[in-house]
């Protein structure tokens, strides 16, 4: 019997060691939870705390947008009554000299590449007649035929047609141009038989004045600054500036009732 209560209480000391061990492991701090190679994804997903927007300050990621796309801005709207004016057609056939560092040279070919093809030189305010022009260069025919550079003229059409209609709710336009060197300037005006017809000039003479049929219907060289009539017919008048020599600025209004 001496054995058995030997075994029995070397039992009961074992289990006494186990029990203070495992005591002992319940009073320490509990470490950290860690996360090892071994645990599979679903583990470490799970592991991870989900916040809870009530308890904490957190804010769910505002979602991306496009940046604003400029927007181009409106054609500005036709004021009210403004005259509409198309160029029909256009010719350069004169210019001017007019070089800032004179005289302006003239050149075989239209290049500043060397001087070896410059075959003369014009003085300012000298007129040239054209008969070519390319990438920057006119070609000229007199007094020197040769080649000059553009930049260094004073130039417009010569020739030109000019179609004017009076905007929505208008009944007038102003014109002003200028022709340099010889030239006819026209304006073509589509009205209507039975209106009253006003033309005032502001500077030189009064423009001629051409009904439908080609009939000079004024006399633009009376001295008069303004002219007045009831149009005869309906189509096309023309209101032509034409010059002889060196051109000249001009400005004139015209009105229709």
């Amino acid at each position: 019997m001496a054995p058995k209560s030997v075994f029995i209480v070397a039992g009961l000391a074992g289990l006494a060691a186990v029990t203070g061990v495992t005591s002992a492991v319940m009073q320490s701090p509990s470490p950290q939870p860690t996360v090892t190679v071994s645990e599979s994804p679903k583990a470490i997903a799970s592991a991870s705390p989900t916040p809870n927007p009530q308890a904490t300050n957190f804010s769910p990621p505002k979602p991306q947008t496009e940046p604003p796309v400029a927007q181009s801005p409106e054609p500005a709207p036709e004021k009210p009554g403004e005259a509409l004016r198309e160029v029909e057609s256009c010719k350069v056939t004169m210019a001017k000299v007019s070089d800032p560092n004179p005289p302006l040279n003239v050149r075989s070919t239209p290049n500043t590449t060397s001087d070896d093809n410059v075959v003369g030189q014009l003085k300012n305010d000298t007129f040239v007649t054209i008969i070519g022009e390319q990438e920057g260069w006119f070609r000229v025919s007199t007094p020197v035929k040769g080649w000059i550079s553009i930049k260094n003229t004073e130039s417009g059409c010569n020739g030109k047609v000019e179609r004017v209609s009076f905007g929505k709710g208008g009944n007038s336009a102003e014109i002003s141009d200028r022709i340099i060197g010889t030239g006819s300037h026209q304006y073509r005006f589509n009205l209507a038989k039975g209106q009253m017809l006003t033309v005032r000039s502001q500077k030189r003479d009064l423009p001629t004045i051409l009904a439908p049929n080609g009939k000079v219907i004024n006399d633009p060289q009376n001295g008069s600054q303004v002219w007045m009539g009831e149009l005869p017919a309906t189509g096309d008048y023309t209101l032509e500036m034409e010059s002889n020599f060196k051109g000249y600025k001009y400005s004139f209004s015209v009105e229709v009732k």
